[in-house]
């Protein structure tokens, strides 16, 4: 079976998602800013892309009971995926979409981004376009047991679940409400530098990142919980030669924050905030 990524708008969404964040991380804003406004542009403004874009989403963030219904859903997709779409019209904005990503980075190695959900994406894309190629019926068995077996235990609409909790603990937003919300935690970044009036360091970035990119909370958790451990260790070293009594009382505060955040059974926006400034105070540390 064939898959062109460059017309997967479900996958491309995805990469450019992780290449705005990976310029973040990287102290590129400007370039980070470019590759913003072009998912912007195309996946939150009324575009082909973004209606297109909506098809996708619901089936990676849906879930079904059986095979039954997860079947039934998938059909009831390509329905509205040919009813509402106009190919042509679509084609032409991902060919202008792609001499925008070319003009800005590295088209191929954005391409090649890692993402979590690609195969369930690539399948799907090819399920909406399996009349444009001859697929085997062995393929087309495969083809359907990944897309069903994605709808039956979805882990990407868990992920989701979880980050509704952590965000405002608000189950009733629409699957769109939530991937909008993907597009805001970048600019979450900026407004955090706006309020704290500098750049993030690296090791705040990467902290940003890696929430993102995990492919779900537990396994963020445990990737925080090594992070706190290294920081509680480097705190406590500095703070060693701290004599200031309203200091120290900072510096015990914040490890007791560190210490409730490491019993945690998830990590909460809230909790990231605070590690974020607890790493910037750990680096004024280093001026005593």
């Amino acid at each position: 079976m064939k898959h062109n990524k460059q017309k997967n708008v479900g996958v491309l969404f995805e990469v450019l998602n992780h290449a705005v964040l990976a310029e973040v991380a990287h102290n590129n804003i400007p370039k980070a800013q470019k590759l913003f406004s072009l998912l912007r542009e195309n996946f939150v403004k009324s575009t082909e892309i973004s209606k297109a874009y909506k098809v996708y989403s619901q089936f990676l963030y849906s879930e079904a009971r059986n095979v039954y219904f997860a079947s039934k859903f998938v059909e009831n997709l390509k329905k509205e995926y040919n009813r509402n779409i106009s190919h042509r019209k679509l084609d032409a904005e991902l060919t202008a979409l792609m001499e925008s990503i070319s003009a800005l980075t590295d088209k191929k190695k954005l391409l090649k981004t890692s993402i979590p959900n690609y195969k369930t994406l690539a399948s799907f894309h090819v399920k909406l376009h399996e009349h444009d190629q001859y697929i085997t019926s062995r393929e087309r068995l495969a083809l359907d047991e990944n897309l069903f077996d994605h709808l039956m235990e979805n882990k990407e609409a868990k992920r989701v679940r979880d980050r509704r909790g952590q965000f405002d603990n608000n189950s009733t937003k629409s699957l769109e409400e939530v991937q909008t919300g993907k597009l805001s935690l970048i600019l979450a970044i900026q407004k955090f530098d706006e309020a704290y009036k500098h750049l993030l360091t690296k090791e705040q970035k990467d902290y940003l990142v890696k929430y993102y990119t995990s492919s779900d909370s537990a396994e963020f958790k445990e990737w925080v919980g090594k992070k706190v451990d290294a920081l509680l260790n480097e705190v406590s070293d500095k703070s060693m030669a701290i004599e200031d009594k309203d200091i120290k009382r900072k510096i015990e505060l914040v490890v007791e924050k560190l210490n409730g955040i490491a019993d945690q059974p998830s990590v909460t926006t809230g909790n990231l905030r605070d590690i974020l400034l607890s790493v910037e105070m750990k680096d004024k540390l280093k001026l005593f």
